[in-house]
């Protein structure tokens, strides 16, 4: 191959033999998968066929240079290769003949199928409604599920939907933290906003779980907010043991409250501490050396434990102390003592930061351990927003909800309408409807002809856009429609 965007590397034969596969799964499964449900998960593994193992073993040697290799500790996530089409086939030049995600004019949102659909109020939500427009379903009973979610959305009375849409807004994009607590690149900071922010919708959906139970009737709603407060449950635990203000500053010295669990720490800190006490027991030896019954420690441009001696009493001082600064009025010493232990004690407080940073990822690999299901409920938090976005699209002028049948070949528009341009025009200019009605039994096949700028392409557009959008799950801008699942949609 010699295409430059193609990277390939070559593996070792050893890295694919079973013996070795089976060798080199056993012991990352039992011995670096941190929980205890690791023989569980290798008895999962070993139940697939030999070469699938072999792959996934020399996926683990390959992951393993790069730190990567904890993305297989949970195999629940990994998917069976199917020839069975999940989603519709769009392929890039459909997606930009059709402006799915950008304009053709500038390239930018504006003027494209998301930037109609695009209401959310989450950069989690907006990804997540980014995926579905270009990974339209190809189920009508997912569809379908989707559409009732939206309907419900739009036509309940109940205040819970209100509130639930408030949670979402000004949330941080506690997606991206997640993923960086997980490969340990966050700073305290940026943890614990996200932890807190994952405590505070824990407790806030609680306390709507009642409403939620006796208000929200479709499966896909209901589900998603039901299981949230169970998948953030641990987050909680982790909040608690963290100091806010030093997580705020980012001092790690003083981010853990109970340092039971911190042994090294809590060591390192009593050491620091005998040794500060030392040294304050010897300002009263410096006292009567000096002969100074008020003599105090002074800290100056960071330089602690200094003793400041009027220079008109010099004299006093002993003969074997270390001037370390003077002004024209005083001059500061440090005493033998003082030298021997404050080295000591700087040597101590440099080793309880690299002592402090050693635990600080301790502690985020045991909060990894939860990256799963709390990333589980943050997508439940992004198909939620989506749901509202397409819940707000529906409540333009105009749309109607789609009928969408796995057993019917047919795409049947009653007065629609091109999406954007239905947009851009607005209430002055309104786009004219077209109808359009073909059937695998009937009119299969439409040859549109007419002027140049007569709308030939917009109304070829438009049905393409319309059928997307009913696979997606929202309403269309028509008076009615009735979709038969299509599994592709081209273009040249």
């Amino acid at each position: 191959l010699r295409d430059d965007r193609i990277r390939i590397e070559r593996m070792e034969k050893l890295k694919f033999e079973y013996s070795h596969a089976f060798q080199l799964i056993t012991d990352f499964y039992t011995k670096e998968v941190p929980d205890t449900t690791g023989p569980q998960k290798l008895s999962v593994i070993l139940s697939l066929d030999k070469p699938v193992i072999c792959s996934l073993a020399a996926i683990i040697a390959y992951l393993k240079e790069f730190n990567l290799e904890r993305m297989l500790y949970n195999p629940s996530n990994f998917k069976q290769l199917s020839s069975e089409t999940e989603y519709m086939t769009i392929n890039g030049t459909t997606m930009k003949n059709l402006e799915i995600l950008q304009n053709q004019t500038d390239m930018k949102t504006k003027g494209s199928l998301l930037w109609v659909l695009d209401h959310t109020k989450t950069s989690f939500g907006r990804r997540r409604l980014k995926k579905w427009v270009t990974q339209p379903l190809m189920k009508s009973s997912e569809i379908n599920a989707r559409l009732d979610a939206v309907s419900e959305i739009l036509l309940s009375e109940s205040s819970v939907f209100g509130q639930i849409r408030n949670l979402l807004c000004k949330l941080p994009d506690i997606e991206r933290g997640l993923c960086s607590v997980f490969h340990k690149k966050c700073s305290t900071q940026e943890f614990f906003l996200i932890v807190s922010t994952l405590s505070r919708l824990d407790l806030e959906i609680q306390a709507l779980v009642p409403v939620i139970h006796s208000h929200v009737k479709t499966p896909v709603l209901q589900k998603a907010l039901l299981e949230i407060p169970e998948l953030l449950s641990p987050v909680k635990h982790y909040l608690k043991i963290l100091n806010e203000e030093a997580a705020k500053t980012g001092d790690k010295t003083q981010l853990f409250k109970d340092l039971t669990d911190f042994p090294v720490i809590r060591k390192k800190k009593e050491e620091i501490l005998e040794v500060l006490s030392k040294i304050q027991l010897h300002l009263l030896d410096i006292r009567k050396q000096i002969k100074n019954p008020s003599a105090e420690y002074v800290t100056v441009s960071g330089q602690e434990f200094m003793i400041e001696v009027k220079n008109s009493h010099k004299s006093s001082v002993p003969s074997d102390w270390v001037m370390v600064s003077s002004t024209k009025a005083v001059s500061r010493f440090h005493s033998p003592f003082i030298i021997e232990n404050y080295r000591h004690l700087n040597q101590l407080r440099e080793q309880l930061v690299l002592d402090c940073s050693a635990e600080w990822l301790n502690f985020l690999d045991h909060f990894s351990e939860h990256y799963h299901p709390v990333s589980k409920a943050i997508g439940h938090l992004a198909t939620i927003d989506c749901l509202f976005s397409l819940a707000q699209v529906a409540k333009q002028g105009d749309y109607c909800r789609p009928t969408v049948q796995d057993d019917r070949r047919e795409i049947i528009i009653k007065n629609g309408r091109h999406p954007v341009i239905d947009v851009l025009l607005g209430e002055q200019d309104q786009y004219v409807p077209n109808t359009t009605n073909l059937s695998g039994d009937g009119e299969r096949v439409m040859i549109i002809t007419g002027p140049n700028m007569g709308g030939k392409s917009s109304y070829i557009k438009q049905v393409a856009l319309i059928t997307v959008m009913a696979q997606i799950g929202s309403y269309v801008p028509a008076e009615e429609s009735t979709i038969g699942v299509v599994d592709g949609i081209f273009t040249r």
